[in-house]
């Protein structure tokens, strides 16, 4: 792997991480706190309603924003080519948003949810918005401008944490997270947007139906994985919509939003930076490049998800008010279930990044293919046997991706095993120790054992990942030395 291209890859993925996990560390709490303004019905309905704007935009995105990083263009011809992409991008996904909106009333009869289509068009309106932030922030991620990216998400996930908890404390309800929606994607779209020369996307002077054929081909492929990790990534809450109340769907879904920190804001990060920079390497470097992101990845996420897992009955019975306490089982499943979610967004990234379009597409099928396959069957037993789903759905498309890496030249599956095996060793009495204080303790979830549960389950974790895992120790403490030494240097 090239040094420049590592180091700014290596420094993106830090800086994307730590700016996405302390705001995602903020929001939660701003929703925890929401938990004791606005009920679980409530709240599930307005779940109901993101889900399925959100469902609409990814699958009428087509992939065309691949095109700023994958793509290529006749000479003088850059700035034409970039403006059908916005044209195309924004003009199909606005009028799918339109055509949801207009059919809001039947959609909230089928989810079971009555309130649905008052909450819709507000998170339609912030879908918007965020379509039209993700146009520029594609040039700035084929730049490798993720310090860009990283404030930008700073401030629009701040801004909605503020906002939510300040229209719910003044009584709003469901509104409250609705325009706290709204605000972020606002702030999200301007972020993206100033620092990019607008002609190098907006600059759409005439419409030129001949480049939307290669350029809708050339996303196809990538815009079938990202559709189906979508629908994987939604379709179990509107699985849970349609097999039980809109209170369980508050429920579970606050849960997953929970459980979700550590792959989101870790896992999807990495992915976010590993494929642009993937595509500046030459083939032979690629397969050390994921090892390594794969053994920095597991260095960080797997004790967020196991850890979580651990203390999640004493997270919700001390900060979660008596409505909202069926929140532990769920969060306790989906945290641990969870573990093995980054390891599949990475080696997707990988492919995507090595322009197998066949792969990609094989990996997001699994994810579909297994989450409807399994968890509405697992509904039958209860919602918390159907959180099972979730798990095989995530399990079944690490092991397809790594499978598919292995086709196109990448490192075999044992190597990828290995890469991430320390990491997981090292939770275990980190899990274990966890679960032994609360035992001995006995005592009533409280702030004391939270604090001293995370003091020890930090510590245990520390102690073995420089045992079973200290290759990936070694070079993550590397990387933030070269990060703080350039910071000095250029102060």
């Amino acid at each position: 792997m090239s040094t420049s291209v590592a180091v700014r890859a290596a420094k993106g993925f830090l800086w994307s991480v730590l700016t996405g996990l302390g705001t995602r560390v903020i929001g939660v709490v701003g929703t925890l706190y929401l938990t004791y303004l606005i009920d679980p019905a409530t709240m599930g309905e307005v779940a109901n309603a993101h889900a399925s704007v959100l469902l609409a935009h990814t699958l009428t995105g087509l992939g065309v924003t691949q095109f700023f990083i994958v793509g290529t263009s006749k000479p003088g011809e850059e700035e034409t080519d970039a403006g059908q992409v916005t044209l195309l991008f924004l003009g199909i996904g606005f009028a799918a948003l339109a055509l949801l909106t207009l059919a809001r009333e039947p959609l909230g009869a089928y989810l079971h949810s009555p309130g649905l289509p008052r909450f819709l068009p507000g998170l339609a309106l912030s879908i918007a918005l965020d379509r039209l932030g993700a146009v520029p922030e594609r040039l700035l991620a084929k730049d490798l401008e993720f310090r860009v990216i990283g404030m930008g998400r700073v401030a629009s996930e701040l801004s909605y944490t503020a906002v939510s908890v300040a229209l719910a404390r003044a009584g709003w309800g469901g509104m409250a997270v609705v325009w706290a929606n709204v605000v972020r994607s606002s702030i999200y779209a301007l972020a993206m947007a100033l620092p990019v020369r607008p002609g190098r996307w907006l600059r759409i002077t005439r419409l030129v139906p001949r480049r939307w054929g290669p350029i809708v081909r050339l996303g196809v492929p990538y815009w079938v994985n990202h559709a189906m990790i979508l629908v994987a990534r939604v379709g179990d809450n509107l699985v849970i919509a349609r097999a039980f109340t809109p209170e369980i769907v508050g429920l579970y879904n606050q849960a997953y939003n929970v459980a979700d920190i550590p792959a989101t804001q870790v896992g999807e990060q990495v992915a976010d930076v590993l494929f642009p920079s993937i595509r500046l390497l030459e083939p032979h470097e690629r397969p050390s490049a994921l090892l390594e992101a794969l053994s920095l990845l597991a260095l960080v996420v797997f004790p967020l998800s196991v850890g979580l897992a651990a203390v999640a009955p004493i997270v919700v019975g001390t900060v979660l008010p008596e409505r909202w306490q069926g929140v532990a089982p769920f969060l306790v499943l989906l945290s641990a279930l969870g573990v093995v979610r980054p390891i599949g967004w990475a080696l997707g990234a990988y492919l995507q990044g090595a322009g197998d379009g066949r792969a990609v597409v094989q990996s997001g099928a699994s994810l579909v293919v297994a989450l409807f396959a399994s968890m509405p069957l697992l509904t039958m037993f209860g919602p918390y046997v159907a959180c099972l789903g979730v798990g095989l759905t995530f399990a079944t498309h690490a092991v397809v991706c790594a499978i598919l890496v292995r086709r196109i030249g990448g490192p075999a599956p044992v190597a990828i095993l290995s890469a991430v095996r320390g990491p997981l060793v090292a939770c275990v009495p980190m899990f274990a120790g966890v679960r032994a204080l609360a035992a001995l303790t006995g005592a009533a979830p409280s702030v004391t054992l939270l604090v001293a549960s995370v003091g020890v389950g930090a510590a245990l974790y520390a102690a073995g990942a420089f045992v079973f895992a200290r290759p990936a120790v070694t070079r993550l403490l590397a990387v933030a030395q070269s990060m703080l030494a350039r910071r000095r240097s250029d102060a």
